[in-house]
């Protein structure tokens, strides 16, 4: 048996013989207990029609998903993701998921929609004078019925907290938090303007200024954080590296300022002149530049992608400070405009720089000396000539306790004070204070007294956290993770130890005793474990924490015997009965043996 905790290393077994026994299927587990259903949704009979059985398996698709990297996450073991799972798919029939597939890959386009429009919108409202039957106009049409699409789904997409950490499911609570969010200023984005000023009140938009309603675009801008959000989250799904994230948002935030600052040049002027009233002496009108023979006019509508691209040269001009451009700025109003713009691209490229300088610098600490530990285990581990199988459980390990960010939690509490150091632990055992009956009632401050000597391990699928026979010295406290319980020298799997569930009571009895369960883990397990000293200690002060350990003590060693041998009684006088209890049959296909 291979303890890894703290990457002490505890061999009852040589590594061969563990080989062996896994060869064989000691550690490969076989659930004997009854298999729950994987979606989690209600059993339908077989002869409904095949419309209704199409809905259901639509309905896989807006339940949690648990392969997805956000949900390992956000919920850290497979016990809680069920959990959720089955309160989303018993409770909440209209609700979408946010950790579902459907939302996942709404996400994914909705950023690729925001990309595209943050080029499109202002395209839209400051050139819509000029380009009315252009191309671009068309598809910015299309985008808005995909961005109206988008707005009524909304509404049945649940939500997390971002404080509390909780999903909120229930319809009237998501629609209300729409409401008062960004649903109404979506829906308002997406009103054709330009259409009904067009084609329906057929408003000349050379002459008026009222086709600069079409600005009401620029609502979709409140939506910019969670567009970088929906990005980061594409480039950790593609595990890329935060600098990379971090240089390409640079690139694209410089690209989109040039972009937006020559559209609002064209836009701002022209509803203070309206078009037709621009004034010869414009640059706006493409006079030919200073120093060339004659003067030329070029109307905007008569080349509208040289017109653009004049002006998007002169704002660049502008907004880097390299030069005035080569079209000659008179007006008074066009002087202030290309001064706003040489005042945004200074704070822009401070602001790039700046950041950059941060990545370069310190931003990346933590990426960097974890990959350094991941380098060393890597060496330690060819020096050592460690199997594959091994090596894959370290860097599983190093995964899951720092999630590629590296730091000493150690160090860091030490500098900390007792009362914030509490406050840490507190907080950080939170899943355990919630979800552990013995704890449940208890004053803040007596908990706190106790969280302070209990120690964090984590274990690896197939790791041995308890065995049959051996003396009690600690117990344990299970704050993520799931681990497969088996009651004697048979090795009778009675039940599933989950987010919550503790284990180890005799430990605090004066005589102690051998463990009569073997404790496996089935997924990445979190553990807080108390020795029976630190135990001793607590309950000698706190009688309510004893008298409760030893309640709950008395009704196990009740449960876990009738467990057993209910299912020894079971595996041997019915076997049809046993494996359809266990959902082998009727959810798995099982034929007969002839």
């Amino acid at each position: 048996m291979v303890i890894i905790t703290n990457f002490k290393y505890i061999i009852h077994l040589t590594y061969k013989q563990l080989e062996i026994m896994r060869k064989y299927g000691y550690f490969d587990h076989r659930c004997d207990l009854p298999a729950p259903s994987e979606s989690c949704l209600v059993d339908i009979p077989p002869y409904l029609p095949k419309t209704v059985k199409w809905f259901r398996s639509l309905r896989r698709y807006i339940v949690v998903d648990e392969n997805s990297r956000r949900t390992k996450n956000f919920f850290r073991s497979y016990a809680a993701v069920m959990k959720e799972k089955r309160r989303h798919a018993q409770g909440y029939f209209m609700t979408i998921h946010p950790f579902s597939i459907f939302a996942i890959y709404r996400e994914r386009i909705l950023c690729l929609m925001w990309f595209l429009c943050y080029i499109t919108d202002p395209v839209s409202w400051s050139f819509a004078t000029v380009a009315v039957n252009h191309p671009l106009l068309l598809f910015q049409t299309c985008l808005d019925v995909l961005f109206l699409i988008n707005t009524l789904t909304t509404s049945f997409i649940g939500y997390t907290h971002p404080m509390t950490k909780e999903i909120e499911l229930c319809p009237k609570t998501i629609f209300k938090y729409r409401v008062w969010t960004y649903l109404i200023p979506e829906f308002i984005s997406c009103v054709p303007v330009l259409m009904i000023m067009n084609h329906i009140l057929q408003v000349d938009a050379k002459t008026n200024r009222l086709p600069a309603i079409s600005a009401i675009r620029i609502l979709r801008c409140l939506r910019v954080c969670d567009f970088f959000k929906y990005l980061n989250n594409i480039f950790h799904e593609l595990r890329m590296r935060e600098w990379v994230y971090t240089w390409f948002v640079m690139v694209i935030i410089n690209i989109y300022a040039v972009f937006w600052l020559t559209c609002a040049l064209f836009y701002l002027e022209e509803l203070y002149y309206t078009y037709d009233g621009l004034p010869e002496n414009s640059f706006l009108r493409n006079r030919a530049p200073k120093g060339s023979q004659g003067t030329y006019v070029l109307e905007p509508e008569d080349n509208f992608h040289n017109s653009f691209l004049t002006l998007f040269t002169t704002a660049s001009c502008h907004f880097y400070g390299a030069n005035e451009g080569y079209i000659p700025v008179e007006l008074n109003v066009e002087k202030v405009l290309c001064a706003f713009i040489l005042l945004c691209g200074y704070i822009c490229c401070n602001f790039v720089t700046a950041r950059l300088l941060q990545v370069c610098g310190s931003s990346n600490i933590s990426e960097t000396k974890y990959e350094e530990l991941i380098y060393q285990d890597s060496e330690y581990a060819r020096s050592k000539n460690l199997p594959d199988k091994l090596r894959k459980h370290l860097l599983t390990f190093h995964e899951y306790k720092f999630h590629r960010r590296f730091f000493h939690e150690t160090v860091i509490l030490a500098t900390l004070s007792e009362h914030l150091r509490n406050e840490v632990i507190l907080y950080d055992c939170r899943n355990v204070l919630e979800k552990v009956p013995l704890f449940q009632g208890m004053a803040k401050g007596v908990v706190g007294s106790i969280l302070p000597y209990m120690k964090k391990e984590i274990f690896l699928p197939n790791d041995v956290v308890l065995k049959y026979g051996e003396p009690l010295v600690k117990m344990f406290w299970v704050s993520y993770g799931t681990l497969a319980v088996h009651y004697g020298p048979d090795v009778v799997e009675i039940l599933h130890f989950e987010d919550g569930d503790h284990f180890g009571d005799v430990s605090i009895t004066k005589q102690g005793g051998p463990a009569l369960l073997t404790v496996i883990a089935l997924e990445i397990t979190e553990i807080f474990t108390l020795s029976r000293k630190d135990v001793k200690h607590c309950t000698a002060f706190i009688k309510e924490m004893s008298e409760r350990i030893l309640k709950i003590n008395s009704e196990k060693k009740r449960l876990y015997p009738a467990l057993a041998k209910m299912m020894t009684n079971e595996g041997t006088r019915n076997t049809v009965l046993a494996e359809l209890r266990k959902g082998r049959i009727l959810e798995r296909d099982r034929w007969r043996r002839k």
